[in-house]
C-alpha cells in the first residue's frame, strides 16, 4: 500500500499508520549518492506507553537503507516510474508488526529535496511477528585511537570508510579474536553481496564510495584504532523477540 508520496515538500510530517507491515519500500527519484540531508523516524507508539523506537530518533536515510539491504536484498532502480533509488527495507522479521488495539507506527522523513519526487510504501503479511528490528547509531570521536563496540545480538554493521582506520578486530562467540584491514573486509564484504546497487542505467555497484557493509553474525565485540582527525559513525541492526 502507498503511504505516502512527496513532491516539491522538505519533510513528510507525521505519519500515523494504523495497519502492520514488515517492510518499507523507500523509493526516490534522487540515485542514493545524491542522498545528504535526508533523515527518517520509525517507531511504534503502544497504547500502554511501552513506546519502541525502531530508528532510536531521526536516523540519516543513507545508513537506514544500507543497514537494511545487505546479503540477499539490494539497492534497484526503476526506469518506468524515474526512481533512481528503490530500497526494500525490513522493519520486522517473519510477518507484520504485531499491533495491539490502539497501536500505532510513526513514520516519519525530513530533509527532502523539493526538486526531488519520494515514495514510501509498505508491505502487510498474512502473519504478525514481535521480532522488530532496531538501528541504533554510535559513534568514534575524532580523538579516539581505540575504541570497543559490544555488537553482542547485532547482525549488520554500517561504518563509515576512512583512510584514519588502520585495524578492526572482531571478537566472536568462542572467543577468538580476528584482525581485518579495511581493504579486507570491503572485499569480504563483496564476496557475500556482490549485487549491492542495481543503477538507474543498468550499471551494478558491488559496494559505496563512503560506506562499507559488515556482517556481524557471531560477533561479540568489535575493536577500531584508528589515527586522530576522524569521526567514525557506525550504524548497527538488531532484531528483538
Amino acid at each position: 500500500m502507498e503511504i505516502k508520496r512527496c513532491v516539491a515538500l522538505t519533510e513528510t510530517g507525521t505519519i500515523l499508520l494504523t495497519k502492520s507491515i514488515s517492510t518499507l519500500i523507500i523509493a526516490t527519484s534522487k540515485a542514493f549518492s545524491e542522498l545528504t540531508t535526508e533523515t527518517i523516524r520509525v517507531e511504534i507508539e503502544r497504547a500502554n506507553g511501552s513506546n519502541f523506537e525502531i530508528t532510536k530518533g531521526q536516523m540519516a536515510l543513507t545508513d537506514f537503507i544500507l543497514a537494511n539491504t545487505y546479503g540477499s536484498d539490494a539497492i534497484v532502480s526503476d526506469t518506468a516510474r524515474s526512481f533512481a533509488l528503490v530500497a526494500i527495507c525490513e522493519i520486522c522479521n517473519d510477518g507484520s508488526i504485531h499491533l495491539y488495539e490502539k497501536d500505532v507506527i510513526k513514520i516519519e522523513m525530513k530533509g527532502l529535496d523539493v526538486t526531488e519526487v519520494y515514495q514510501i510504501n509498505g508491505i502487510e503479511e498474512p502473519d504478525t511477528s514481535t521480532e522488530v528490528y532496531s538501528f541504533e547509531h554510535k559513534s568514534m570521536a575524532p580523538e579516539d585511537t581505540n575504541k570497543d563496540f559490544n555488537v553482542e545480538g547485532y547482525d549488520i554493521c554500517v561504518i563509515d570508510k576512512s583512510n584514519t582506520i588502520e585495524e578492526l578486530n572482531y571478537t566472536f562467540a568462542n572467543g577468538q579474536v580476528v584482525k581485518y584491514n579495511q581493504y579486507e573486509l570491503e572485499c569480504m564484504s563483496k564476496s557475500i553481496d556482490p549485487v549491492a546497487y542495481v543503477k538507474l542505467d543498468g550499471t551494478i555497484a558491488s559496494s559505496y564510495v563512503n560506506k562499507l557493509q559488515l556482517p556481524l553474525v557471531a560477533v561479540r565485540n568489535l575493536n577500531i584504532r584508528k589515527t586522530q582527525g576522524a569521526v567514525i559513525n557506525l550504524t548497527l541492526r538488531n532484531h528483538l523477540d
